[in-house]
């Protein structure tokens, strides 16, 4: 399958919760760490600062924002 490469605006839902806002870089890395793991995805980066996840898959955009929003990401 091609291989395709998406930057797609997120918003990380479950930052309301957060009670340290200074640890965006750490949730990112952790978000980004269990998306690479996910089958399908060859790799990803989540920086939320910037509100973006880069993503490397044969998977339908659709499919990544499903997939995104399984782990509490928003796809804006």
């Amino acid at each position: 399958m091609e291989q395709r490469k998406y930057v797609i605006p997120v918003t990380y839902v479950k930052c309301a919760f957060c009670t340290a806002k200074n640890h965006c870089a750490a949730c990112g890395g952790e978000l980004s760490e269990a998306l690479a793991a996910r089958e399908g995805v060859d790799s990803a980066a989540v920086d939320l600062l910037a509100h973006t996840a880069r993503i490397t898959s044969p998977m339908e955009r659709e499919d990544i924002e499903d997939l995104l929003e399984g782990m509490g990401l928003m796809a804006d």
